[in-house]
């Protein structure tokens, strides 16, 4: 297993660009390491101690008037990017997951790659997220990861990555608890970008609607970005008869591919409100192809 992937170059030495008010610091490069099940960024150096701050976040300076202040430090900005990206527990099969390292093998995996690409460049100019859909073993939560990769770590961008069947673990062990579910809803709901894994898996129940229709409907109220994979067929054949492109830089790609016919349309896991939710809120992306675990061929390439 590969213990180390640069998160996002190997030039050694980098230097971050920080907001203002803050000091740039230079800092060893950030790698993906794997610890036990999960991968974690880690400054390249093990045991790195900032020069400017010796690990303290800052230092107490004082202003123009002769007020002693803290002065935060450059080197924050890159931990907290570090952070965000090790709260989402992303397991060690997607150490080498980067939109770079992503193998297409058909036109729609290559042209959701473009889209996954693009979507990084644009934000936070996009006028919604993103909703990869197809049958197992196409790369979707290899592109999902790709591009949470890419924001957090890159551009700072506050964002959580949840597997849907997990998300339902976690709330229905949260109901025996004093503040019930809003420890696990509250910052889902919340965060500028959310990314749900596997969205539809599960029992179907009315309680599990209801949770999605909670949480989704309130990320739609707030406006906020929410990026989805899920194994069900997303097409809109027969549904609504098609969608214009939320983005301009997509409407050359075709659109919607059309429903494969082999799998469970998500409008039937998710329920029709959520479903036409989503549609209004996300670009719709197949991602078609044949099972890269049955077939052995790999659709990340290591680097």
């Amino acid at each position: 297993m590969t213990t180390g992937q640069p998160a996002a170059d190997s030039s050694g030495t980098r230097r971050t660009t920080v907001p203002s008010g803050l000091t740039p610091v230079e800092h060893p490069a950030i790698i993906i390491r794997e610890r036990g099940a999960f991968c974690v960024a880690e400054f390249e150096e093990r045991g790195w101690a900032c020069p400017s701050c010796s690990n303290r976040g800052g230092s107490v300076v004082r202003d123009e008037q002769g007020y002693e202040v803290f002065a935060p430090c450059g080197c924050t900005q890159t931990r907290r990017r570090m952070e965000l990206f090790n709260q989402a527990r992303i397991g060690v099969r997607y150490i080498n997951a980067t939109l770079e390292s992503y193998e297409p093998k058909t036109a729609d995996q290559v042209s959701a790659q473009r889209q996954a690409l693009d979507f990084t460049k644009m934000y936070p100019g996009v006028n919604g997220g993103l909703v990869f859909w197809g049958a197992v073993g196409t790369g979707k939560t290899h592109l999902a990861v790709g591009i949470f990769r890419e924001l957090t770590l890159r551009k700072g961008v506050g964002c959580r990555f949840v597997d849907y069947g997990n998300l339902l673990q976690d709330l229905k062990r949260s109901f025996g608890s004093r503040d019930g579910d809003s420890p696990v809803m509250l910052p889902l709901v919340h965060v500028e970008l959310l990314v749900i894994d596997e969205l539809g898996k599960g029992r179907n129940t009315e309680w599990e609607e209801t949770v999605l229709d909670d949480l989704i409907s309130r990320r739609y109220n707030a406006g906020r970005t929410t990026l989805c994979t899920t194994n069900y067929d997303a097409s809109k054949s027969g549904h609504d008869g098609g969608q214009s492109s939320l983005n301009p830089a997509y409407q050359a790609r075709g659109g919607f591919s059309a429903a494969s016919g082999s799998i469970p349309h998500l409008e039937d896991r998710v329920g029709v409100r959520i479903f036409s939710r989503l549609c209004e809120m996300c670009e719709f992306v197949h991602v078609s192809g044949a099972d890269f675990r049955k077939t052995g061929q790999g659709i990340s390439r290591i680097r």
